[in-house]
C-alpha cells in the first residue's frame, strides 16, 4: 500500500519540480533582459564609482554612505573579473535574485508541503513581478539582502524542526553575510529571533532557544566587528543622509502594490493600484481566518509573521525614531505575500468550493498587466518610486554640442552631478555640484576623488561668463524620447525633488543672470546663463 501511494504521489512531485525549474529559468531570462539598456542612475553610479577604487579608498569613501561595504567589495571584485560596463555590473546582482526564486519554491514546499501549488504560485510571483525583475537588476545591494534572509530563513526553519548545529551555523554566516550588504537584515533577524518565543516552554525543552540565542550572539559579534568602524566613526553622517519620509497608512499600503508591480505606465496606475488592493483583500480574507483558529496552520502562521513582523519593526522605528522605511528594503518580505497569495488561491476550502477561480484571476490579470509594463522599465521610460533616473549620456552629448569654451555646469542637485560627470568625465563642459544643496547625498571624499568640487553660488559668476544649471523635474513618458524642447519657464516646472530648494535656485539664477536658453531634455532641465555685466 505504502509503495502505491508512493506511485501515485511521485508524477505529481515531479511534475512540480520541473515547474518550478521552468519558471526560475524564465525568471533568470527576464533579469537578462535589458541589462545594457538604460544608463546607470545615481545609486547605481555610487556602486560603480566605488568599485573602481582601491580597496582603502573604497572603505573610506563608504564610511559615510548608508550602507555597509559588503556589496560594493563584491562589486570590485565582480568588475575586475569582468570588466565594467553597464550590463556587466547589473549582472552581480542578477545571480542571487535567480537563487532566490529557487529559494522561495524550496521554502514554500518546506512550509506546505502537502500543497505544491502554493510554493509554485509564489515562485512565479518571484520570478515574474516587476519589482523583482527591477531589484535583480539594479547594481545595488537589494538582491543580495533578499537572498541572504531567504537563506537565514531557510537555515532556521530547519533549526527549528531538526535543532542541528550546522543549520545554525548556516544562519549565523548568512545574517552576518547579509547585515555585510544591508543594515535592513537586522529587522529579519529580528523577527527570526522572537518568533520561537512564542511558543517558549516547546522550543526550550527541545534545546532550540538555547542554539539560537548562541546563534544570534555570534551574529552580532561576527557583523560587530565587520562593521564597527563604520558604525563608530561616521554614524552621525551617515544618520544625516537618511532623506526618507516617515511612513504612514498610505505608504503601507502601496507596498503591496510594489511587490506584484513596482512599477507601471501612469495612464494604468488606478487599474494596477486597484487590482492589488483586490489581491490584498482577498489574501487577507482568506488568510486571517485559519490564523485566529489555530489549528493545522503552522506554515500560514510563519510565512504572515515573516511578512508582517519586519515590516512592523521598521514602521516603529520610523516612527519613533529615524525614518528607514522603502519598500526595496523590504524586498525580502514579499515573497512571504506571494506564498499567502498562494494560499489564497489554493487552500483546502477554496479548492473544494471553486472559489479559487475568485482569488486566481486578479493575480493573473496582475502579472499579465506587469509584465506589458517590463519593456519601458527595462528603457527607463518608467520607474520605480524613488528612482532618479534619466539619459546621462544623451545629456552630456548635449552639453558637449551646444557649449563653448569655458562654460561650465552646475547641477541644482548632487543626484545629477554624479551621474553627468561618471558618464563624461574630463570632458568638456565641467561639471560641478552647487554647495548650498540642503540635503547632500555626496560627501567631499568623493567629490575629490572624482576630480571634481562643490561651487558654492556666489563663485560660479566669477569662475566663467556662461554656465548651464541642471534641474530635475517629471515629464510624461510620452515626452522622455523626444528631441530637446525649449521652454520659456513662463509656468512652473514640476520638480522632481527637492522642490523648495529647485525652485528657489532657479528663481536665484533668474535675478542674479541672463537667461539664455532654457531646454527641456528627459527627465532634466538646462538653463544656459550669462553674466549681466560680462
Amino acid at each position: 500500500m505504502k509503495s502505491e501511494v508512493l506511485l501515485k504521489s511521485r508524477p505529481l512531485l515531479i511534475t512540480s519540480w520541473q515547474s518550478a525549474l521552468v519558471i526560475t529559468l524564465a525568471g533568470l531570462l527576464l533579469r537578462l533582459i535589458g541589462l545594457g539598456s538604460r544608463p546607470l542612475w545615481f545609486d547605481e553610479t555610487i556602486s560603480a564609482v566605488y568599485a573602481h577604487q582601491d580597496i582603502p579608498t573604497l572603505l573610506q569613501l563608504n564610511a559615510g554612505d548608508n550602507h555597509p561595504p559588503g556589496y560594493y567589495l563584491a562589486l570590485k571584485a565582480w568588475i575586475t573579473l569582468f570588466g565594467s560596463s553597464d550590463a556587466v555590473v547589473r549582472l552581480l546582482s542578477v545571480w542571487p535574485g535567480v537563487v532566490s526564486i529557487w529559494l522561495v519554491w524550496v521554502i514554500g514546499k518546506r512550509l506546505f508541503p502537502a500543497r505544491p501549488g502554493i510554493a509554485l504560485a509564489a515562485t512565479a510571483l518571484t520570478a515574474l513581478s516587476p519589482f523583482q525583475v527591477y531589484f535583480s537588476q539594479e547594481a545595488r545591494n537589494y538582491s543580495f539582502l533578499e537572498l541572504f534572509v531567504l537563506l537565514a530563513f531557510y537555515c532556521w526553519l530547519l533549526g527549528l524542526e531538526e535543532n542541528r548545529w550546522w543549520q545554525w551555523l548556516g544562519l549565523a554566516i548568512a545574517g552576518t553575510l547579509g547585515l555585510f550588504c544591508n543594515f535592513t537584515t537586522a529587522f529579519y533577524l529580528a523577527a527570526l529571533g522572537f518568533y520561537p518565543f512564542i511558543q517558549f516552554k516547546l522550543y526550550w525543552q527541545r534545546g532550540v532557544l538555547q542554539r539560537l540565542v548562541l546563534t544570534g550572539a555570534l551574529t552580532g559579534l561576527f557583523s560587530g566587528i565587520l562593521l564597527l568602524p563604520k558604525l563608530t566613526s561616521r554614524l552621525d553622517t551617515i544618520k544625516g543622509n537618511f532623506w526618507i519620509p516617515q511612513p504612514d497608512p498610505l505608504i503601507i499600503l502601496r507596498t503591496f502594490y510594489t511587490f506584484i508591480f513596482g512599477a507601471i505606465q501612469a495612464e494604468r496606475f488606478v487599474l494596477a493600484f486597484g487590482l492589488a488592493l483586490v489581491i490584498l483583500i482577498i489574501t487577507a480574507a482568506q488568510v486571517i481566518p485559519p490564523l485566529l483558529r489555530g489549528k493545522n496552520a503552522a506554515g500560514l502562521r510563519i510565512a504572515a509573521w515573516m511578512l508582517v513582523t519586519p515590516l512592523g519593526l521598521i514602521t516603529v522605528v520610523s516612527l519613533l525614531f529615524q525614518p528607514l522605511y522603502l519598500d526595496k528594503a523590504l524586498i525580502a518580505c514579499s515573497p512571504f505575500y506571494y506564498l499567502l497569495i498562494g494560499w489564497a488561491i489554493f487552500n483546502p476550502q477554496r479548492q473544494k468550493s471553486g472559489g479559487w477561480l475568485l482569488a486566481a484571476v486578479p493575480v493573473i490579470v496582475a502579472i499579465l498587466l506587469a509584465l506589458a509594463a517590463l519593456p519601458e522599465l527595462y528603457t527607463g521610460i518608467i520607474n520605480p518610486l524613488y528612482i532618479a533616473r534619466y539619459d546621462a549620456p544623451r545629456i552630456n552629448r548635449y552639453l558637449n554640442e551646444q557649449s563653448q569654451p569655458g562654460d561650465i555646469v552646475v547641477t541644482a542637485t548632487d543626484i545629477s552631478w554624479l551621474p553627468l560627470h561618471y558618464y563624461n568625465p574630463g570632458l568638456i563642459p565641467p561639471k560641478y555640484p552647487i554647495k548650498e544643496y540642503p540635503d547632500p547625498n555626496i560627501f567631499p571624499a568623493l567629490i575629490k576623488q572624482v576630480g571634481s568640487e562643490w561651487l558654492p553660488e556666489k563663485q560660479i559668476g566669477a569662475r566663467t561668463n556662461r554656465f548651464w544649471v541642471v534641474f530635475e523635474i517629471n515629464r510624461a513618458e510620452g515626452d522622455l524620447a523626444t528631441p530637446p524642447a525649449n521652454t520659456t519657464l513662463s509656468t512652473e516646472p514640476a520638480w522632481l525633488h527637492s522642490p523648495d530648494w529647485q525652485r528657489q535656485t532657479l528663481a536665484h539664477f533668474e535675478s542674479q543672470y541672463r537667461r539664455l536658453k532654457a531646454v527641456m531634455l528627459d527627465r532634466i532641465l538646462l538653463v544656459l546663463y550669462e553674466s549681466k555685466n560680462p
